[in-house]
């Protein structure tokens, strides 16, 4: 009988990428932690990440594999959640282009042209839109085994206070399932964490369990602690 698959998809905290232009000359050649998680649970590995990449390409290739894949063979899916603010297109072709944010790239210029009222209002968008994409992917999932875990943090001009407020008043908010994403609910001021949060309790110093001071990504001792902490949550729920 052949494996049963772990399918991890995710930003640049998931790929498997060779070279990164933040550390010229560092060799990235070492297991990232879906392979880790995979090798630990006896699963083929099948890695969607891609650098750069927000939430809207993380559904989308979750939408794809649920539609190409026979149920039977996925032993795991990991959504490792993106950036809030970063934007993904899907061009002609079915490319997908990222890397986008209308906070670092002229902000003023796109809420004028798009009248949405000012940086206060983008964000507040890009937080519901980032709870409907964690609702939708676990109605998707509901008879596959599947973990959520939030990853890249993208930093907010609005205060956590105002993110928490709005995390709580929405009715998705309540409708999570908690067990089944790690760290729920994700801000540190209503009692969750997320995978940088993970990464500076065992490396408060953040020079253990990062590629440098310049490049914030995990190294490879980084990323077999969160293919430890992704699995000690499977093995909870599904052993």
């Amino acid at each position: 009988m052949s494996r049963k698959k772990l399918i991890a998809i995710g930003c640049s905290y998931t790929e498997h990428y060779k070279e990164d232009p933040l550390s010229p000359g560092v060799d990235f050649n070492f297991s990232r932690w879906p392979q880790i998680l995979a090798d630990k649970l006896d699963m083929d590995c099948v890695n969607l990440g891609r650098c750069g990449m927000g939430n809207e390409y993380i559904s989308a290739k979750l939408i794809d594999t649920v539609l190409a894949e026979k149920k039977e063979d996925i032993g795991l899916v990991v959504l490792m959640w993106s950036g809030w603010l970063r934007i993904d297109f899907q061009d002609i072709k079915g490319e997908w282009i990222g890397k986008f944010s209308l906070i670092r790239h002229n902000p003023d210029k796109y809420f004028d042209f798009w009248g949405v009222g000012g940086v206060d209002n983008y964000e507040y968008n890009m937080t519901m839109k980032s709870l409907r994409h964690f609702l939708i992917a676990q109605m998707l999932l509901n008879d596959i085994p599947y973990l959520m875990i939030q990853g890249v943090w993208t930093a907010f001009d609005w205060s956590h206070q105002q993110m928490a407020k709005t995390f709580i008043n929405s009715k998705i908010f309540y409708e999570i399932d908690e067990d089944k994403f790690i760290g729920w609910p994700i801000l540190q001021e209503i009692g969750g964490y997320n995978v940088n949060n993970i990464l500076n309790k065992f490396d408060p110093e953040g020079k253990e369990l990062r590629i440098s001071d310049e490049d914030r990504h995990p190294n490879d001792e980084g990323h077999k602690i969160l293919a430890q902490e992704i699995y000690n949550a499977y093995a909870k729920i599904y052993t």
